[in-house]
């Protein structure tokens, strides 16, 4: 009889019935898995939280820059004449120039060369010798068997130091020619050879031999030659790009502090703690009382409400002493709050104003006041490294509270399947209670129909005997 399955014949309690009975069983379950749901939402939101932070911590270390501070910028007022950049090296001041004319480079251009027919038949040497000096020249080492391009390649191994360049142009008519270029410049190209190599190469007597000039233009009055069109080394740190001939007129080109830089990292800065700020209010949010679900992840969070809370007055409150004669807080330097959450705005003239009066009292609310021991730390290091004792991947606030619901997570796994092994255990005791059941009447069933019919039987033979 073994292997049938009797539920549910006689007793009219099936699988169906069972399975009801395991849901009322399974409701700890329940709680098990809403609390494991409640745990990871709250660990997801300190994750993200954690990012913000992060973005925040970052845009901070772009005002720890003093190179955020000092970044010069140079503009010009014709480009198409002079176009000019510059870095953090550049005084401020204001340079006129007049362009005379341009550089021009050196160039030589080989006579036809017979490709077809060209061969190196043994070891030669090819010397590239610049303004006549012997002690400014490169030597090539021509091999037998070399083609064109492996001599273009050997004379442009040495590019970056002579700054000759070398081309092959193909005519298409069976013939191709050697160009060489001076890059750096007007310099006089002389070539020397062994034994026709300079016939062989069509430099001989080349088709072309073009000298270049030097540049010629006036800064503020000085007149300067340059054997290229970017100059570098007239004014520190400002790179000056000759483009075509003034005419006689000048181009105003003028330094001074970017500004602009200072103000776009403050400005991301500022959207960034608004944007945590919102997102940190949004996981606090109280919600209602009579609506479940309706308040934040972490509402009532202790530390996150001292995170809050902190973050807004590291930002609002004043850095130094009141005998201090700089700036003591951000305000005065164009950030407020605008609400009682702390959400900040940005008065972009108000910095530039301070920028314009006072750039080292500017940089000295940011990068703090002293030396060592008596060091006074400005807004960033104070805030960063408020921020970093939330955020650190050693012993942060974050990484340690990650690790405790890690914990919780685990232990909760291990009830979920320790109550499901139980449940599993109880439903295969419900299913052989019920099966023993249904066997039970079955047998009961079988035995009643047998005395009904020792009855009958004992009836039917009393009624003959009479």
């Amino acid at each position: 009889m073994s292997g049938i399955n009797f539920i549910g014949s006689y007793s009219g309690i099936d699988q169906s019935v069972i399975d009801q009975l395991m849901e009322v069983e399974r409701l700890p379950l329940r709680q098990y898995e809403s609390k494991k749901s409640s745990i990871t939402q709250k660990q997801n939101a300190w994750k993200d939280i954690n990012t913000r932070l992060n973005n925040l911590f970052n845009k901070l270390k772009t005002l720890q820059s003093k190179d955020t501070f000092t970044a010069k910028t140079a503009k010009s007022s014709n480009e198409e004449i002079v176009a000019v950049s510059t870095s953090n090296k550049a005084v401020e001041g204001t340079y006129d120039i007049e362009v005379k004319k341009l550089a021009t480079n050196t160039k030589m251009v080989s006579s036809g060369i017979n490709t077809d027919s060209f061969t190196i038949e043994k070891d030669e040497k090819l010397e590239i010798i610049l303004d006549g000096d012997e002690e400014n020249k490169i030597e090539i080492d021509v091999k037998a068997g070399d083609s064109l391009k492996d001599i273009v390649s050997k004379i442009n191994s040495f590019t970056r130091d002579s700054g000759i360049s070398a081309t092959l142009i193909n005519n298409n008519e069976g013939s191709s020619h050697l160009v060489l270029t001076d890059i750096k410049g007007a310099r006089e190209i002389t070539l020397k050879d062994e034994e026709g190599l300079l016939n062989q190469l069509g430099l001989a007597n080349p088709d072309k031999y073009e000298k270049g000039q030097e540049a010629q233009f006036i800064i503020n009055g000085v007149e300067v030659k340059s054997s290229t069109n970017t100059i570098t080394d007239v004014v520190e740190g400002l790179t000056i790009d000759l483009k075509k001939a003034s005419a006689g007129q000048s181009v105003r080109v003028t330094v001074g502090i970017d500004y602009e830089k200072v103000e776009k990292a403050i400005k991301e800065f500022v959207d960034q703690y608004n944007s945590t700020m919102t997102f940190i209010e949004e996981k606090l949010a109280a919600g209602n009382p009579d609506i479940a679900g309706s308040g934040g992840v972490l509402a009532g969070d202790g530390t996150l409400m001292r995170l809050h809370s902190s973050l807004r007055n590291f930002v609002t409150s004043s850095l130094f002493k009141n005998d201090y004669d700089g700036y003591k807080d951000i305000s005065q330097l164009g950030v407020t709050t605008i609400d009682k959450y702390g959400q900040l705005q940005f008065d972009a003239s108000k910095l530039r104003e301070a920028l314009e009066e006072n750039p080292d009292k500017v940089m000295e609310f940011f990068f703090g006041i002293g030396e060592g021991e008596e060091k006074v730390e400005g807004f960033v290091d104070r805030l960063n490294n408020y921020i970093d004792s939330f955020i650190s991947t050693k012993n942060g606030i974050i990484k340690n509270k990650n690790e405790s619901y890690d914990k919780v997570l685990k232990d909760l796994n291990r009830q979920i399947e320790r109550f499901n092994d139980r449940m599993e255990k109880k439903e295969e005791q419900y299913i052989r209670i019920f099966t023993a059941l249904d066997v039970a009447m079955m047998q009961a069933e079988s035995q009643m129909n047998w005395l009904v019919g020792q009855i009958d039987a004992l009836n039917a033979s009393a009624s003959v005997r009479k």
